[in-house]
């Protein structure tokens, strides 16, 4: 038991405490950490959230995956061009159509507060054969 409280301590004092701080600011931090520890309450989990793009350029109307992980979270929603409720960590086949850039990200709610992943941004283009058929409608209809 002995060990396992002085691993604890000193994963602690290495993950709180920075060596350019002060004297007296690394003495507060670690008598408050170890009052933390003497009522049972857990120091705050680091939080963060990502989220990728398997492909950053996509054809209209073409797939594409984002995938996003979160650390110290329960409760997610998509933000940005998407929407929804989202599982702490996952990934989401997407599709969407016509040109321009949109933009993707996470945020996130826990007992830290909440956290946003940085955004995604995925480019949309019309593929040469979009393009050949959008001048072939564009023929037939200037006919009319």
């Amino acid at each position: 038991m002995r060990n396992t409280v002085f691993i604890a301590l000193a994963v602690l004092v290495l993950t709180t405490l920075r060596v350019d701080a002060a004297p007296s600011a690394m003495f507060s931090r670690l008598l408050k950490s170890l009052d933390e520890m003497r009522s049972g309450e857990a120091p705050p989990l680091p939080s963060e959230v990502t989220i990728g793009v398997d492909r950053s350029v996509v054809y209209s109307g073409m797939p594409f995956t984002l995938t996003w992980s979160s650390v110290g979270f329960s409760d997610c929603q998509a933000q940005g061009d998407w929407q929804g409720d989202l599982e702490a960590s996952g990934s989401r086949e997407l599709q969407s159509y016509g040109v321009g850039e949109r933009t993707f990200s996470v945020q996130c709610t826990g007992d830290g507060g909440e956290v946003s992943s940085s955004l995604v941004t995925v480019r949309f283009e019309i593929s040469q054969q979009q393009k050949q058929t959008l001048s072939a409608v564009t023929a037939i209809f200037s006919t009319l």
